[in-house]
């Protein structure tokens, strides 16, 4: 049976603002065991380790040559790996627009999913609250927001309402309208609304593992077999990655303006194995350790160095096959999604769950 491999750096949980982490990448590929030894002894043959970790491998940089040549082997078929990549203080202001904006949209008639809306949102909002204020205040308002998010009190909810009546006080003309994208949801939502989310709105590991099961059904009909590495936190959704990627899905087939979505993605089963004797997993830790150390120059030009330089050289960014990155795109025809609904997959898939949720709670108990 076909199977694809998965590991994870840089992931916080529900906060997406630690400093220290700015970037959070999903690692894939579908070798199999030989090829990936193969890989690894033309890549590490001279290092003496039990288990590949890209931390240790990069500390001191004494590894990075080896790192490179990994990712040139890899680079050299880039239909067997892939790597999904989010920067989470702008993944952060995506989900301000998913939660927070377009609930309210909605409710007045307004489908912010329609022409790419929701991603122009996103975009203006991350530019905006960088230009009329500053990196430092885009990250205080968003840490307010995802306080409440997480903590659901109305303690945090009040907090975060009185932070943003301070701000709007302070600011005319431009720069409260732009606040006022924000503002209006305390009173039309409410707090009710917060309480009322679905658990985990703001981990990325689900959104990202769904894209490359998508990936790899495009590439093979499967049925596909996924192995996670034992420590990733996905284990706590695994139940809604199985109804998602089950071969019981019902057939459906949606279009994006860069990929697309095709049901069901047909993973028969999904696998936490320990890395120490998944070689492929450990491909996937370097891999995903490099890219990030490759996009933190995308981030902070002062980062880029030989060794970033080599990376792109090998061929690292080719294997991007999405992600949750900032644009200063905001029209539909920039965005290259005029005429495209992304609301249709979305509620195309919340009755889907509903009917796997109804058939499932009718089955007979065993015994």
């Amino acid at each position: 049976m076909p199977t694809f491999y998965v590991d994870e750096t840089g992931f916080t949980g529900e906060d997406l603002l630690a400093r220290e982490q700015p970037l959070f990448v999903q690692a894939t590929n579908n070798y199999t065991a030989d090829e990936a030894d193969q890989i690894i002894r033309d890549a590490f043959g001279r290092i003496n380790a039990a288990e590949l970790k890209y931390t240790r491998l990069a500390r001191g940089g004494r590894h990075e040559d080896h790192i490179v040549e990994c990712v040139r082997i890899i680079t050299s078929d880039p239909a067997r790996a892939g790597t999904w990549v989010a920067h989470k203080e702008f993944a952060m202001v995506t989900f301000l627009v998913d939660w927070w904006m377009e609930p309210l949209a909605y409710q007045a008639g307004v489908n912010l999913y329609q022409d790419g809306g929701n991603c122009g949102t996103a975009n203006m909002l991350f530019m905006c609250l960088e230009g009329f204020w500053s990196v430092e205040f885009r990250q205080k308002l968003l840490l307010h927001f995802q306080r409440m998010f997480r903590a659901r009190t109305r303690e945090r909810f009040a907090e975060c309402e009185s932070f943003m009546r301070r701000e709007r006080s302070k600011v005319s003309d431009n720069a409260l309208e732009v606040l006022g994208y924000l503002w209006h949801s305390f009173r039309l939502l409410g707090y009710g609304h917060v309480v009322g989310l679905p658990k985990h709105v703001l981990d990325l590991a689900l959104p990202g593992l769904v894209l490359i099961g998508h990936k790899w059904r495009e590439r093979h009909d499967g049925p596909w077999e996924a192995v996670l590495d034992q420590s990733s936190m996905m284990a706590k959704q695994k139940w809604l990655w199985e109804e998602l990627s089950s071969p019981q899905v019902a057939e459906a087939r949606f279009e994006y303006p860069h990929s697309s979505q095709a049901f069901p993605m047909n993973v028969s089963g999904t696998r936490f194995a320990d890395s120490l004797h998944e070689r492929q997993i450990q491909i996937c830790d370097v891999l995903a350790g490099a890219t990030v150390a490759c996009l933190r120059t995308h981030m902070d030009d002062s980062k880029r160095g030989a060794y970033s330089d080599k990376l792109i050289d090998a061929g690292i960014e080719k294997l991007t096959i999405g992600g949750i990155w900032p644009s200063q795109d905001v029209t539909p025809e920039a965005l290259g999604t005029k005429g495209w609904d992304g609301n249709e997959a979305i509620e195309w898939i919340a009755e889907e769950l509903a009917r796997q949720r109804g058939r499932r709670d009718q089955r007979p108990e065993r015994g």
